[in-house]
């Protein structure tokens, strides 16, 4: 019988970090593992219906604002309830509440994974000391402490949270599940663009509305949470340039989040209405290889998810410089770079793609062959491996 898994993350609302552990929580099932999920914030869980799916446990552990000491308390009898846990946490809060919750029952260290540059909250002066001298002391509490990527690690050692002793690069896994074909999977942008147009709620069904037949126009793209550090303005100002080249070239911004009403707002001041389309969460199996061009304008990452995906599925990708997507790049031989917050530029990418068509494509190609080893069951078990380490 394997070992049980336990994952720990703030939230289930649909982003990076969530959609990361739930690729890897169907890779450990598969492996044999009972898997579960344990959350803090009820709402706006809407990946728990994947994850039970799945067949993984969800179990909520609600937390109230601020120090929360039946929180606490609630969350060591969760650590201290099967001995033979192996825990893995996402992201600074869980990584923090864990630990804590889990010393006074001598629970066994968990792995914590750092996701992007922002772990642990920039502070000034006396406050910024004392969190990174918890976090340090804290760091004992954890087995090691997982990047997703080498720029990741480097900073949070540069800036004197974790020792360097402790850190380890895993990078992100690549669904499993093979992409839609290209033809369907356009139907489906497709019929997003048309219902969006006629003011219709979308019908995202293979050839709804569309014969099932891509159109012919440049079909360009994103899946993110509308929030700001995905830094979507710079995306709408970049579809202004390319619409003003490219008429007929459409915009598919995938993803919900607080951030959508002034997205929307800016679309119109932009005069991007029936160009720029805001469909809710997209499967990105479903979506992604009817794109011609994938776009990333985050400000702040670490290993980009959405990268990944569109390198995995073979289309070509236009990103910021931010985090590991000029590692994931190759420096841009493998994908177009641009500065952060430049919408210029950003447009200027997504008309090279445009402009050279087949280039693109070779180029993409040649990404999909450096994420080909990045399977779920395969990074699944680099850590696992650091559990086996120890005999945990």
């Amino acid at each position: 019988m394997q070992k049980p898994i336990l994952f720990l993350i703030d939230e289930l609302e649909v982003g990076g970090s969530q959609r990361q552990i739930l690729v890897l929580a169907r890779a450990l099932r598969e492996a044999g593992h009972a898997v579960t999920v344990a959350y803090f914030r009820e709402e706006n869980a809407n990946l728990r219906p994947a994850f039970e799916a799945a067949g993984v446990t969800t179990r909520l552990v609600r937390k109230g604002r601020g120090f929360d000491a039946r929180f606490l308390f609630q969350l060591g009898q969760l650590l201290a309830s099967d001995r033979d846990w192996r825990v893995l946490t996402f992201g600074y809060t869980a990584s923090l509440w864990t630990r804590l919750a889990g010393w006074p029952r001598g629970s066994a260290p968990s792995v914590s994974c750092i996701r992007n540059l922002g772990y642990l909250p920039r502070s000034a002066g006396a406050v910024a000391a004392v969190m990174k001298g918890v976090e340090r002391v804290l760091a004992s509490r954890s087995r090691w402490v997982v990047a997703n990527s080498q720029v990741t690690a480097d900073s949070v050692v540069a800036r004197g949270i974790i020792p360097k002793h402790k850190m380890l690069v895993i990078p992100n896994a690549v669904e499993a599940t093979a992409p839609e074909p290209r033809a369907s999977s356009r139907a489906r942008l497709d019929a997003i663009v048309v219902s969006g147009a006629s003011g219709a709620g979308a019908d995202t069904r293979p050839g709804a509305r569309s014969g099932g037949q891509p159109d012919g126009r440049p079909m360009v793209g994103t899946l993110a949470r509308l929030v700001d550090v995905k830094d979507l303005p710079t995306l709408l100002r970049a579809a202004r340039h390319v619409v003003d080249a490219r008429a007929d070239a459409r915009f598919v911004i995938g993803g919900e989040g607080p951030a959508r009403g002034r997205l929307e707002t800016l679309r119109r001041e932009l005069g991007l209405d029936g160009k720029v389309f805001f469909p809710g969460t997209l499967d990105g199996r479903e979506v992604i290889t009817g794109l011609d061009v994938a776009v990333l304008t985050s400000s702040s990452e670490g290993m980009p998810n959405f990268v990944l995906e569109a390198m995995a599925a073979g289309v070509p990708v236009v990103s910021t410089r931010v985090g590991a997507a000029a590692e994931l790049l190759d420096g841009g031989a493998l994908g177009r770079l641009v500065a952060v917050g430049d919408a210029r530029g950003v447009a200027e990418g997504i008309l090279g793609v445009l402009r050279d068509p087949a280039g693109a494509r070779s180029q993409a190609e040649r990404a999909t062959a450096k994420v080909r080893d990045l399977t779920p069951a395969r990074i699944a078990g680099r850590y696992l491996e650091l559990f086996e380490e120890t005999g945990i």
